[in-house]
């Protein structure tokens, strides 16, 4: 399988961290700055970054910075390497996410704290925004998963969706290529923000069990 820019990035802050170079509780550098010392695109840091959040190994703490975690047993990935995993079909993915996401839903309705449920419902309005303006929302929609997998507050879970979520990034590229899927995709992440907000933990479940089974239509149909 083909290295993703990503990827590069990942295994390289991983081992920045195996020697030693940063340490458990280490503010890391900015993304620009590592952008700079790694060659490669600010988006892609900020993708590889995202995952590494997702894995629990960084705590991107908005308006203070990046750090390193403490447990560092966090950098042995449950996925072994990603090449083992390359053959893995998106329909396969797909099912895999219908067994956590809407559990993670239905526990963020109940857990989530108010400014992640805050956070939820803007970056559902901004994914409507830029999709109206023709933009590019995969980062939007990539932090409103992982917010959710946050706002479950469930160690067990959020790990088990950190497994799956390095193959995620470019399955949902695909998806997003689907006719008229960004429509229903936006308007799902709507859906499911205002069922958060309304602490409806079954709704929420719903909504994303629906918005991954209309995914997995088109491809077993």
């Amino acid at each position: 399988m083909k290295t993703m820019a990503y990827e590069t990035a990942i295994q390289a802050i991983k081992e920045k961290i195996k020697s030693g170079e940063w340490k458990a509780g280490d503010r890391l550098p900015t993304v620009q700055q590592l952008a700079v010392e790694l060659s490669l695109g600010i988006s892609t840091v900020r993708e590889a970054l995202r995952i590494l959040e997702n894995q629990r190994i960084v705590s991107i703490e908005h308006g203070r910075g990046m750090y390193l975690r403490n447990d560092p047993l966090l950098l042995e990935d449950p996925t072994t390497t990603l090449e083992q995993l390359g053959n893995i079909s998106l329909v396969s993915l797909l099912e895999a996410r219908l067994l956590i996401e809407p559990e993670l839903a239905a526990l963020c309705a109940k857990h989530a704290t108010a400014s992640q449920i805050q956070q939820l419902r803007y970056l559902a309005d901004q994914m409507v925004v830029q999709m109206q303006k023709g933009g590019d929302f995969f980062e939007t929609d990539m932090a409103f998963h992982q917010l959710i997998a946050e706002g479950a507050n469930n160690p067990v879970l959020i790990r088990m969706m950190s497994m799956i979520t390095p193959i995620s990034v470019e399955a949902r590229k695909q998806t997003n290529t689907i006719p008229n899927m960004r429509t229903k995709a936006s308007n799902y992440h709507i859906l499911i923000a205002i069922a958060m907000e309304e602490r409806h933990a079954e709704q929420a479940k719903m909504l994303m069990e629906a918005h991954i089974r209309e995914m997995l239509r088109v491809f077993i149909q």
